[in-house]
């Protein structure tokens, strides 16, 4: 049955592809997830579909690895402890920031089909799984989000065969997630047990930086942009005392707002930490993240195309990816107890061993990239804000 709906998965995403590689010729840019969605569909109906050839049509996905699908998706899962026969899969489209990652993986005699793919603004049911749902449940994953994810859990009974999926999508990346599988019998199963048991953390933007990073720890926004359509919107709804500033880097335009600035003695009203919007594909503003450096002698610049933000112990570069501030570079230092400092380094699109650092632990040899990169900070311009009145 496994084979059944994969072949039905793959039928499905090509002709998607074909769907999309059409509207993009006429100046739309669609993401290939945007698969027509046909409700009437039934077991039977989708065992027709599988059993048809389609003429040609190549099989849009290639056989990948774990950390080509973390590289092309800044992919957010792993297979659970104790899941065997584990593939990895990508389907390429004529967009390469539209990268549709798939996980095979066997779970306590199960198999299961776990998906991730940016879609921009909005949640997309990417699983490739058309059935007239039985059942619809609202739930919330344990540990995606910070246990603040929101998921829908959907169960299809028929006569010789059930199926379950579970979809969320991760405001802050823009990425939509699903999770599949089929049985005979899912009586008493719970997919959403399976869906928090892919959760890796270490995937996660920000994992494994130290607290005083400022990485993980946690903001409480301070800025509302419903029913705001542009940065300048967002800018006269903003209380006396904000500082704004429109910047560029990664190729992408953004605009910075801090509720505290200060004067660097520089010419320069500057701040060290400041929420991040960017546009979306459809050109609405969105929430794209938080940046924040470690003290007043570190504060936000630009160099290069890239934002940098420091402190005494940890160096961050930042660049865009998909419309959200993803770390290029992130070097940090931890003192033992006899005041000796062992150096890290990470990079949420990089190969950190390029760097030259472990590629298990991440470690540095010495300090040379942190003073490097303490260089370039220093040597950009520091961003300038301009404060409501």
């Amino acid at each position: 049955m496994k084979e059944i709906i994969k072949t039905v998965m793959i039928t499905a995403m090509a002709v998607a592809c074909i769907f999309v590689f059409a509207v993009s010729g006429c100046g739309r840019q669609t993401s290939p997830a945007e698969t027509p969605v046909n409700e009437e569909k039934t077991e039977q109906a989708a065992t027709e579909a599988a059993s048809q050839e389609v003429v040609g049509i190549a099989n849009p996905w290639r056989d990948s690895t774990e950390e080509e699908c973390r590289q092309a998706v800044a992919n957010g899962f792993s297979a659970p402890e104790g899941a065997t026969n584990v593939k990895w899969r990508i389907m390429d489209t004529d967009n390469e920031y539209w990268k549709l990652v798939e996980m095979d993986f066997d779970l306590d005699g199960m198999s299961f089909t776990a998906r991730q793919q940016p879609t921009g603004d909005e949640k997309q049911d990417i699983s490739g799984m058309y059935y007239d749902w039985t059942v619809e449940d609202e739930v919330t994953l344990a540990n995606w989000a910070g246990g603040n994810m929101k998921a829908t859990c959907k169960r299809y009974v028929g006569e010789n065969e059930w199926a379950d999926v579970c979809l969320w999508y991760d405001v802050e990346t823009g990425d939509s997630y699903s999770l599949g599988t089929t049985a005979k019998d899912l009586e008493g199963f719970d997919i959403q047990a399976v869906a928090e048991a892919i959760y890796d953390p270490n995937k996660q933007v920000g994992a494994n930086a130290p607290e005083e990073s400022g990485e993980l720890m946690t903001h409480e926004r301070y800025v509302d942009i419903d029913g705001c359509d542009t940065f300048t919107q967002i800018v006269d709804k903003l209380p006396a005392g904000y500082g704004y500033a429109n910047v560029t880097f990664g190729g992408t335009d953004a605009l910075l707002v801090t509720d505290y600035t200060y004067d660097n003695l520089d010419g320069n009203i500057a701040t060290i930490e400041a929420e991040v919007f960017t546009y979306t594909q459809s050109g609405t503003p969105q929430y794209a993240g938080f940046i924040e450096a470690g003290g007043t002698a570190y504060p936000l610049a630009i160099k290069d195309d890239k934002l940098y933000a420091g402190a005494n112990h940890f160096m961050k570069v930042y660049t865009m990816s998909y419309g959200f501030p993803c770390l290029d570079d992130f070097v940090w230092v931890e003192y033992d107890t006899n005041g000796k400092g062992t150096y890290y380094y990470r990079s949420d699109l990089k190969d950190i061993t390029e760097a030259g650092a472990d590629a298990e632990t991440g470690e540095l040899k010495d300090d040379t990239l942190m003073n490097k990169l303490y260089g370039e900070l220093f040597e950009g311009e520091i961003i300038n804000f301009d404060v409501i009145k």
